[in-house]
């Protein structure tokens, strides 16, 4: 997971030992005093020996001083120090805290194309069981795609989502200004995404935003206030990913996303976070830190799984799944398993207006989580 920045200790300055100032002093000043004495010559004003005792408690007021000053700027520079590096993790924690505000939500998946199927998975309403493909000794999880789309799955699952985005929002103003678009997935599934929707009437800028893991979903968000410099602008956030094979005990899934992101959202999808137990961080750490991004006391009430092993690890910190282990309507989808994530606990968010954590793993098998909250009407 991301941390906040670490910076070197300041060597704190060390305080005046007073006693010892304070004892040599007196007898420093003994001795001068009782070799003045020894040595003064007689007939010599008295006055002139009291003025040169003097010079040496002058002497050790002065560098007492100086000593002195010296531990008290130590001090302001500590103090300063430490402003610094609170202004420093409160801007990390500030920037680490912006979401992607979300104006809408579509999902494509095996359990059929009405998008309402999956804003009921998180309730317990029955769903339509997934397609399992029987046409190959491993069997798949597959959209309701026609029979001949065996292959190329993932340009008909890009031009399916297009369909599906079309039938649902329309090619009118409710698009806003597109900026462009951010795309999970290869580039095969991209073109027939776009070339379905221009065949709708939507035709898409060329400005491109690959969104392959977490780190491309930070990038995002730290672009969106410039990209989406309007009110009214936003852009589309996308993917479709077909998979052939998938780990021991998985099913291979099949799935496709959408967001319509703007400046203005009535969701916010919270950065996620990678587990990595190798760097020695634990899974409680990372849900408090994924609960402090989005200001949250305490774990969310609401939390989605989509394996088994994120389901597991992240017990530790309290994110709870309970029936929420959608893994048999999914399947393994690689890269898209997070997208795919955020875009069911938004659905639910939309739905209860509670926050929705997420557990999911990606391609590489790195353990994912992350939240998504309501910002009301917007």
């Amino acid at each position: 997971m991301n941390t906040p920045p670490q910076f070197p200790a300041y060597v704190e300055p060390g305080e005046p030992k007073w006693r010892r100032w304070w004892l040599a002093l007196l007898v420093l000043w003994g001795a001068q005093s009782g070799l003045l004495l020894a040595i003064w010559p007689e007939g010599r004003p008295r006055l002139e020996l009291w003025l040169w005792s003097a010079v040496l408690p002058l002497f050790w007021g002065l560098m007492l001083a100086v000593r002195t000053l010296v531990w008290r700027i130590g001090l302001m520079n500590r103090d300063a120090y430490h402003q610094t590096l609170q202004a420093a993790e409160r801007r990390w924690w500030r920037k680490r805290g912006k979401a992607l505000p979300v104006r809408q939500v579509l999902l494509l998946g095996p359990a059929g194309l009405e998008p309402l199927y999956y804003q009921r998975l998180m309730v317990g309403t029955p769903v339509p069981q997934p397609m399992t493909s029987t046409d190959a000794v491993v069997a798949r999880l597959r959209c309701q795609l026609s029979r001949n789309e065996t292959r190329e799955r993932s340009m008909a699952l890009g031009r399916q989502l297009a369909r599906l985005v079309l039938a649902e929002i329309g090619a009118d103003a409710r698009w806003g200004d597109l900026r462009g678009l951010a795309w999970a997935g290869d580039a095969g599934g991209e073109a027939a995404f776009v070339q379905a929707l221009a065949a709708g009437g939507v035709t898409l800028p060329d400005a491109r935003w690959p969104l392959r893991s977490l780190k491309d979903l930070d990038a995002l968000i730290d672009a969106v206030p410039q990209v989406c410099g309007d009110d009214g602008a936003g852009l589309l956030c996308a993917g479709v990913v077909s998979r052939e094979y998938a780990g021991e005990g998985e099913v291979p899934g099949e799935a496709g996303f959408l967001w319509v992101v703007g400046r203005k959202g009535a969701l916010r999808v919270h950065r996620g976070e990678y587990l990595q137990p190798e760097e020695g961080e634990s899974a409680g750490e990372l849900c408090a830190q994924m609960q402090r991004y989005a200001g949250l006391a305490e774990a969310p009430a609401d939390c989605l799984a989509l394996d088994v092993a994120s389901q597991s690890a992240f017990v530790e910190g309290g994110w709870m799944v309970g029936p929420h282990q959608l893994a048999e309507y999914w399947g393994a989808l690689g890269e898209l398993a997070p997208f795919v994530g955020m875009s069911l606990a938004a659905l639910q968010v939309e739905t209860s207006g509670e926050p929705c954590g997420w557990l999911g793993k990606d391609e590489a098998g790195r353990l994912a989580m992350g939240v998504v909250v309501s910002h009301g009407d917007a």
